[in-house]
């Protein structure tokens, strides 16, 4: 108990630094960074989504776990009913890029604090995603905080508002127990603690936030489950080329398996304690954390309701954790 005095004096000291800082002062990250992204610096190993593979048909030392690239491209193409984590994206296709938010009317408009965000934009197809992801390897067990500034439109090029356009925006996160657990009589467990903020679909406004309770088809199909207290009017202007920046917190325990908290736009979402539970259960290569112990794969992304481009703006991003502490007998 002695150093109670040292860890308050190091704590405050902790947040005066963070306060004296003009981008992590906006956030309120735990106590260690793991990702801090200012798009201002760059796209900071933000890429589009695709999926594993290992060789060909015709390789004869493929992993069997994996599909065949020449397959699955082929089955991309063909088979609407393909897992979407699955799914090669091949055709039209959005790919997260660097955006000053340029639009015909008033020129740039630049990011929340700065010139640049990161853009994630669909195809101009109903019904279809776009991604960024960002692969990390948790050193610790424990909680993580996810945290943005964002914004959502859809493409103005009818000169129309475009709310109804955007059906959902997302975070979907894959991650899998640090290998070491297993010294612990204890067996890996892969999760995927994901929220959604479904806006509309079928020409209404929705504007509910839901969780990933139970999905077991793929890391980014859900089902996602409506939060009782998930209602939120989130900001979208007047205008097609206005925007309006919103603050958002996810935070999850990979140490306990289960949801934190969520926070957006001022208002506190009833999350805590609940978990990510597989139904039906995974199996097999699927269940494992094989080539993947500790993973943590952030993905997130906006859904389209209508043959409209629609686009996600991230101003930047800070992933923070605060390691498990174990009682010392």
């Amino acid at each position: 108990m002695a150093d109670l005095p040292a860890r308050g004096h190091d704590e405050a000291m902790r947040k005066a630094l963070l306060r004296a800082d003009p981008l992590l002062s906006r956030y309120d990250p735990l106590e260690r960074l793991l990702m801090h992204c200012d798009f201002d610096a760059g796209i900071h190993g933000w890429q589009t989504y695709f999926p594993d593979y290992d060789g060909s048909s015709d390789y004869a030392g493929r992993d069997p776990h994996f599909q065949p690239l020449d397959e699955m491209l082929a089955q991309s193409r063909t088979d609407p009913s393909m897992r979407a984590d699955r799914r090669a994206p091949t055709g039209p296709r959005g790919v997260p890029m660097l955006s000053t938010l340029t639009s015909w009317d008033v020129g740039a408009s630049g990011s929340f604090r700065g010139t640049y965000a990161l853009k994630i934009p669909t195809a101009p197809l109903a019904g279809t995603h776009s991604w960024a992801l960002r692969r990390v390897t948790a050193p610790w067990r424990g909680k993580v905080r996810f945290e943005c500034y964002f914004t959502y439109k859809a493409e103005p090029s009818d000169f129309r508002l475009g709310e109804l356009d955007v059906r959902s925006v997302f975070i979907s996160v894959d991650a899998m127990d640090l290998g070491n657990v297993r010294g612990a009589a204890q067996a890996p467990v892969r999760w995927w603690p994901s929220v959604r903020y479904h806006n509309a679909q079928d020409g209404k406004l929705i504007q509910r936030w839901q969780a990933n309770f139970s999905g077991s088809k793929g890391t980014k199909d859900g089902p996602f489950t409506d939060l009782e207290d998930g209602y939120q009017e989130l900001g979208f202007n007047r205008s097609p080329t206005k925007y309006q920046w919103h603050y958002l917190r996810f935070t999850f325990d990979t140490a306990r398996h289960e949801y934190v908290d969520l926070h957006c736009h001022g208002k506190e979402f009833d999350i805590a304690g609940r978990r990510h539970v597989f139904d039906p259960p995974l199996s097999g290569f699927r269940a494992s954390t094989d080539r993947c112990a500790g993973l943590l794969n952030f993905g997130i992304g906006i859904e389209t309701n209508s043959d409209k481009r629609c686009f996600l703006y991230l101003d930047s991003i800070v992933v923070s954790m605060e390691p498990e502490r174990r009682t010392q007998g």
